[in-house]
């Protein structure tokens, strides 16, 4: 299966930033034609079959990985096909896309401080978006933010970029304490 990220448009970006970000439409799509990329889809599928989860995440994570999902299969050219636009906010929010367009928003405060493979691992995120996959706000284990993150974390081994930590190990002091209560009451 041969996949394909086609930037169409980048709108209110610098030349720089449309440079950035059409380069790392091309390494995400050297990963998900890579045979090592979808090796560590299958791991984490394994992982998450092995805790026995039930939610929707493991059924599609499930398709995607055994076939017949739904991700890239309901588009037959098996193209990501990617419209972004940039804005300005304070807010540490990357980007969004809403269920009525094909288009992403970018913030380009938060943009301003990504490499080729956060940049790519975005694109993979809200590129599964577009394709109708959600998820419960801030979840950094549903199958977009996962899948987001695999793309990242290979493109900056193959580049040769520092690794990020995983956002799962950023959660700030209070989120930490609110799911340890959580999980003793």
């Amino acid at each position: 299966m041969t996949f394909k990220v086609k930037v169409h448009e980048v709108k209110k970006a610098t030349n720089a930033e449309a440079k950035a970000f059409r380069a790392a439409a091309r390494q995400v799509e050297i990963e998900l034609n890579s045979d090592e990329f979808w090796y560590d889809v299958a791991m984490v599928y394994n992982t998450w079959e092995n805790k026995k989860l039930g939610d929707q995440n493991f059924k599609e994570f499930k398709e995607m990985v055994l076939g017949g999902s739904t991700v890239f299969d309901h588009h037959e050219d098996k193209i990501l096909d990617v419209l972004v636009e940039f804005y300005y906010s304070w807010r540490s929010v990357v980007g969004y896309t809403t269920p009525s367009t094909w288009y992403t928003w970018i913030n380009r405060n938060v943009f301003k401080g990504f490499d080729l493979g956060d940049i790519g691992g975005n694109i993979a995120h809200e590129g599964l978006h577009n394709q109708g996959l959600g998820h419960p706000k801030a979840n950094r284990d549903s199958v977009t933010y996962k899948f987001g993150y695999m793309v990242r974390d290979r493109i900056k081994k193959r580049l040769g970029l520092e690794s990020t930590i995983n956002f799962k190990y950023k959660r700030s002091l209070w989120t930490r304490v609110k799911r340890f209560f959580g999980r003793i009451l």
